[in-house]
C-alpha cells in the first residue's frame, strides 16, 4: 500500500509542485495590493523552495527504485504482486509483468509504455 501510494505520488509529483506553485502566484497577486513587501518574501521563498522540491523529488524517486529492486530480485512485479516476471532481452535487462504487462527497468525504474501512433483511414 505505501508503494502504491509512492508510485502514484511521484507520477503526479511534477503537477503537485505545480499546483503549489500556482497558488503561491494566487497568494503573491493578492499580497501585492495588501502588503508588497510580503510579494518579495513569496518569490524568494518560491526560488528556495524549487531547491528543495528538486531534492524531495529525487528522494522520492530513490526510494521508490530501491523498493521495486527489491521486490524484481524476489521475482513479484511491483506494480500488481503477481510472481510472472519475464526479462525483455531487446531492452538490455528491462523485466516486464506477464499479467499486468507493466516493465521495470534493471535499477527499478518505471518504463512508461510506448502507445503506438493510430494509422489514418482511408475510405
Amino acid at each position: 500500500m505505501i508503494l502504491k501510494f509512492l508510485r502514484h505520488l511521484n507520477r503526479a509529483y511534477g503537477f503537485l509542485v505545480f499546483a503549489i506553485y500556482l497558488a503561491a502566484f494566487g497568494i503573491a497577486f493578492l499580497f501585492i495590493f495588501i502588503f508588497p513587501p510580503a510579494t518579495l518574501a513569496l518569490l524568494f521563498l518560491s526560488i528556495m523552495g524549487l531547491l528543495v522540491f528538486k531534492a524531495l523529488g529525487s528522494v522520492l524517486l530513490t526510494v521508490e527504485r530501491r523498493w521495486n529492486r527489491a521486490r524484481l530480485a524476489k521475482g513479484i512485479c511491483p506494480e500488481c504482486g503477481a510472481a510472472a516476471l519475464s526479462v525483455v532481452v531487446a531492452d538490455a535487462g528491462a523485466m516486464q509483468c506477464g499479467v499486468c504487462e507493466v516493465r521495470h527497468d534493471a535499477q527499478g525504474a518505471w518504463i512508461k509504455p510506448v502507445v503506438p501512433e493510430p494509422r489514418a483511414v482511408q475510405a
